[in-house]
């Protein structure tokens, strides 16, 4: 299997992203995805005959197949997506830290163009928890500094892209053009679908302006999607949507709103998900919290809502809060 990183496009190739060819993903904490080639070892990459067969070697019946795992290719239909799992603080040669819990949801709409061309309609919500009482935070004492600090959601309203056997996807304002074709393994009736991204990217939020939010002037993530539904649904020429239970992991710095400034090390985030179709699926805290408190989570972005700029963890920061001053 190969995987593309932009680590080396990303950081210091201006030409690559003037020119917004390549390979590789973009959107950070947003639709990441990650241009792959060939298949998973150890599977199959087709269902294995029958009239309802998927190719998942065809570029075209594979992006149905995702886009059928991911969201409702009826573009009336709006699906929600649970996630929930804890943040670990990953420092040197010591073992991994749990610091808080997050649980959150997205919805989105797909709204197929023709020609094997789908765009994404996105809302991205979390919330952290504390990991004993699983109580939703406002405010959290970070261990490493002692320091009570604001606990900020992730809020990003707007996370929508196009996806086609080109994709396309704007990255801080850059359009990147890469290859989508994600890699299935088969085993009997079982689908597994595996989506990564690995980049690195100037930091919007610079360590000079935000000398305790930023975690320096590169940001480096990994966003690793791990899917399982069953081949009948997504063989199924009847069915615009399959079921899938997974999960997500990412690599990632310091949140801004702990103020750990350039200190070493990174978080890692340790996810279950699956597709809870309607919102009202989701769980009972959870969905009444938004409901009383972010009800405009609760729905995928309008269509007119299209060619504006995605949101994302740092962007929204940024435009919610100002810099805190360096301690002394």
């Amino acid at each position: 299997m190969l995987f593309t990183s932009l680590t080396e496009h990303l950081t210091g190739r201006r030409q690559f992203l003037k020119s917004a060819a390549g390979v590789g993903a973009v959107g950070l904490g947003a639709m990441a995805m990650s241009g792959c080639s060939d298949s998973e070892a150890g599977g199959d990459t087709a269902s294995g005959g029958g009239p309802n067969a998927v190719d998942f070697e065809d570029p075209s019946e594979n992006l149905r197949a995702y886009m059928k795992l991911t969201g409702n290719l009826d573009p009336s239909v709006e699906t929600c997506g649970w996630f929930g799992g804890t943040l670990y603080a990953n420092i040197g040669v010591e073992k991994m830290v749990p610091l808080v819990g997050v649980e959150g949801l997205g919805v989105n709409r797909v709204e197929p163009q023709g020609n094997n061309v789908y765009r994404v309609f996105n809302r991205e919500f979390a919330v952290y928890k504390d990991l004993k009482t699983g109580e939703y935070l406002d405010d959290w004492v970070n261990p490493y500094t002692d320091e009570r600090v604001k606990v900020w959601p992730i809020q990003n309203l707007k996370v929508m892209g196009e996806v086609a056997p080109i994709r396309k996807q704007d990255f801080d304002g850059t359009i990147v053009e890469f290859p989508f074709k994600p890699p299935w393994t088969i085993q009997g009736d079982k689908a597994f679908s595996l989506l990564e991204l690995h980049a690195a990217f100037p930091n919007p939020m610079t360590p000079e302006e935000w000398p305790r939010e930023s975690a320096g002037a590169t940001n480096k993530t990994s966003e690793m999607f791990s899917r399982m539904t069953t081949l009948s649904e997504l063989a199924d020429p009847d069915s615009m949507s399959a079921d899938y239970v997974g999960t997500w992991v990412r690599i990632g710095p310091w949140l801004p709103w702990m103020l750990m400034g350039q200190r070493e090390g990174h978080i890692v985030y340790r996810s279950f998900m699956n597709k809870t179709g309607p919102v009202e699926n989701l769980p009972a805290q959870l969905r009444a919290y938004i409901e009383k408190n972010y009800p405009e989570f609760l729905e995928a972005p309008a269509a007119s809502e299209w060619g504006k700029p995605n949101d994302s963890s740092f962007s929204v920061y940024m435009e919610n809060n100002t810099p805190q001053p360096p301690t002394s």
